[in-house]
């Protein structure tokens, strides 16, 4: 954790081509739904910061940060603290003294002069910051096995504290890294501090802030940081303040607009926690029913669902599906496809919606589909997955599944650029490019792929990232 005053640096474009190349093989095994079922923290919700140990939360809170060491908060919206940047104070002997940083020509650790028995650790190359993930992976995999819904890697801003050894680029680079990982796992990810690379947090892919003191008017600054920050994030913020004057100016501004929790620096177990004035009352409404759910199609193993999207005062989080009355599965997206069925059977479906405070909706309409006959098929699904972003262009794979019953001995995939984007060049695949309308099908040695398992094409393109990402559709044979 660290307390940092802010240097407004610009960033630095720089191409590292080592770098792109490895994350791109580094997560060509993540899973094709990857981003499809994380949840953000319910927006203006009671926070309490709990890094410094476990203990039971307050009445109506409902988002707890605790660390990777810890256990999620039952109920509650739960993130994960993990140091990503840093050794842990006295936990340095747990990393190869060739990822943390030294001074040049020396052997002596650069130190985190605010929190003693930190080390940065040294992310300057691709390599390194492989080896770090790989350290880091472990924990993210805690977290998500536990039961946490977003991670919360402190210390992005380490390079501001390196005398300039590592670079904003270089923090930003493994951001990257972090971000495709964590949401592999499904769950959120917060940018920690580090408002002068806010500009950069969606493109990287960043869901939401976690922010200490905003409230607080630095030396030299004419001003405290929360109109910034909230200029970057909105009300995607969560907001830590430690003293008096800070939490003021918070409150008094964005108070019921993001989360804002008083605590002492320390983060005492059961210490010193303030919100608010009449803030942060409990979300009790739940969403609307979804509508006009549809079965969309059906193989001999699965049927296809899509739907209306729900509405709520806060933010629909998320729908669960339920299959003859027993729920088996959620998404934060308007369509799903229940997989494992029998060949020749009818089901019945419904769906509900539920916001981040744990509301549900009523159910949808229901729904009848009976699968294909017959105890094979063929199917796929596919998802576009960016893997590497810079100044008008950018990287991504297309990650194909086979979804059927049997394997597969080719497949085409389509989609539709929204914003004039276009493919530049392309790997594992024979793609064309008509307007903004792409065709990629599997190329000599890419087509067979066993049922259940993942191949991926590969592409670069020019124009800036799409948002939302394309849809991309998949066919079999």
């Amino acid at each position: 954790m660290t307390h940092a005053v802010p240097i407004l640096r610009r960033c630095l474009l720089l191409t590292v081509v080592a770098a792109l190349a490895l994350a791109s093989a580094l997560f060509s095994e993540a899973p094709a739904q990857a981003a499809t079922t994380k949840t953000l923290p319910p927006v203006a919700g009671s926070f309490d910061y709990q890094i410094g140990g476990d203990y039971p939360p307050a009445a109506g809170v409902q988002i707890v940060s605790r660390d990777h060491g810890g256990n999620p908060a039952s109920g509650l919206y739960n993130i994960c603290y993990i140091n990503a940047f840093q050794t842990q104070p006295g936990k340095s002997g747990d990393w190869a003294e060739s990822l943390i940083l030294h001074k040049p020509n020396s052997t002596e650790r650069v130190e985190d002069e605010g929190w003693p028995g930190e080390y940065l650790l040294d992310i300057r190359t691709a390599t390194n910051r492989s080896a770090i993930l790989a350290k880091v992976k472990v924990w993210i995999d805690e977290c998500a096995s536990k039961g946490f819904d977003a991670v919360e890697p402190d210390n992005y801003d380490s390079y501001t504290r390196s005398t300039g050894l590592i670079s904003d680029e270089h923090a930003v680079e493994f951001m990257k890294l972090l971000v495709q990982y964590t949401h592999s796992k499904n769950l959120a990810i917060a940018q920690k501090n580090t408002l002068e690379l806010a500009s950069r947090a969606d493109s990287i892919g960043i869901d939401f802030a976690v922010i200490e003191e905003c409230g607080v008017i630095w030396p030299d600054a004419d001003g405290p940081e929360c109109p910034a920050v909230f200029e970057a994030f909105g009300n995607r913020v969560i907001d830590i303040e430690y003293t008096d004057a800070g939490m003021t100016r918070a409150c008094n501004a964005y108070a019921k607009v993001f989360s804002i929790v008083q605590r002492d620096e320390a983060v005492t177990p059961n210490g010193p926690r303030k919100t608010c004035p009449g803030s942060n009352p409990a979300d009790t409404q739940a969403p609307s029913a979804p509508t006009g759910l549809t079965a969309t199609g059906s193989t001999g193993s699965s049927v296809s669902l899509s739907w209306s999207a729900s509405t709520d005062n806060v933010g629909v989080a998320g729908y669960d599906v339920f299959r003859n009355g027993g729920k088996v599965g959620t998404t934060t997206g308007r369509t799903y496809t229940d997989t494992g069925l029998a060949a020749a059977t009818t089901y019945q479906y419904q769906v509900k919606a539920r916001d981040a405070a744990g509301n549900v909706s009523g159910g949808s309409n229901t729904v009848s589909k009976a699968t294909l006959s017959g105890g094979t098929s063929k199917a796929c699904s596919a998802t576009f997955v960016v893997t590497d972003s810079w100044s008008g262009a950018f990287d991504a794979e297309v990650r194909v599944k086979n979804t059927g019953t049997t394997a597969i001995g080719s497949w085409k995939v389509t989609w539709t650029w929204p914003a004039g984007q276009r493919v530049t060049e392309s790997w594992d695949t024979v793609l064309t490019q008509n307007g903004g309308a792409v065709t990629a099908a599997n190329d000599s040695h890419n087509g067979s792929i066993a049922a259940g398992s993942t191949k991926a094409l590969g592409l670069m393109a020019s124009g800036n990232v799409p948002s939302p990402l394309p849809t991309v559709t998949c066919t079999a044979s």
